[in-house]
């Protein structure tokens, strides 16, 4: 199977794990903490919150992920043709 087969079947996942994995834990017993905490418009206020930047990440994560590619693919170009 190719790379870009891994990557397509889901056997590749470049979100997980890494150096933000720790982070990401502290971040999700955190938010259980304070919904446990908040009531009322207080607990909506934080869903929306989170849910709205929980949206910012994702698309942050997709456009990061795309330049990412993008720039691999012009490091290959030029690998092989030594221009652009």
């Amino acid at each position: 199977m190719s790379i870009l087969e891994d990557l397509y079947f889901g056997n590749i996942d470049p979100n997980t794990g890494g150096h933000c994995q720790k982070a990401a834990e502290t971040a999700s017993a955190t938010e259980d903490r304070l919904m446990a905490l908040l009531t009322g418009k207080e607990r909506d206020l934080f869903i929306d919150y989170a849910n709205a930047n929980a949206e910012i990440n994702g698309a942050t994560a997709v456009e990061k992920f795309t330049l990412g590619f993008r720039l691999g693919a012009l490091f290959l170009v030029d690998v092989f043709t030594g221009t652009k």
